[in-house]
């Protein structure tokens, strides 16, 4: 089960880097036709994703949440300050591609070393059990969180083509 999951989030992903490498620098940080989200916020999101979940597999380290990256890019964060939230944490548009690319490896790394029966106990950091009770919980929402930023990434690519942004 766990490398089922694990290749499905690979196949997502795959799909995800090669929408985002298609989009220019230039306008990877605009707000499109009433979308909620701009390209550079969403790869830097999906970074942020990829740290949680593999700390959380990997004993329950919470980095991400002690880094300033949750207050960059996780929910609730300042949706106007994604470009000099990227470029400070991550250098550049192609570098924020190339960091989703690595930490989603170190992510499925750590999935296909799970150990299965790890994956039913209580999740290992404690304010998350109320979002995910357990480590199986949180990896089942992974692929649908994958998906989700994915598909918003094709309705941006759909919207900056029809506003002529690319």
């Amino acid at each position: 089960m766990l490398n089922a999951i694990a290749n499905t989030l690979e196949h997502q992903r795959r799909d995800i880097l090669a929408i985002a490498r298609a989009i220019p620098d230039e306008p990877c940080d605009r707000l499109l036709a009433g979308l909620p989200y701009s390209p550079c916020w969403i790869v830097g999101h999906l970074c942020l994703a990829d740290r949680l979940q593999t700390g959380s597999l990997i004993g329950g380290r919470r980095e991400a949440t002690e880094d300033g990256h949750f207050e960059e890019f996780g929910p609730g964060s300042d949706i106007s300050q994604a470009r000099a939230n990227m470029t400070a944490r991550f250098g550049s548009w192609s570098a924020a591609i190339d960091a989703a690319a690595a930490t989603h490896t170190d992510l499925l790394k750590a999935l296909r070393a799970a150990d299965p029966d790890r994956l039913s106990k209580p999740h290992p950091i404690e304010p998350v059990r109320a979002y995910f009770p357990t480590l199986a919980d949180n990896m089942a929402y992974a692929v649908w969180h994958e998906g989700h930023h994915g598909g918003q990434l094709r309705a941006w690519i759909h919207a900056a083509r029809h506003e002529d942004a690319i």
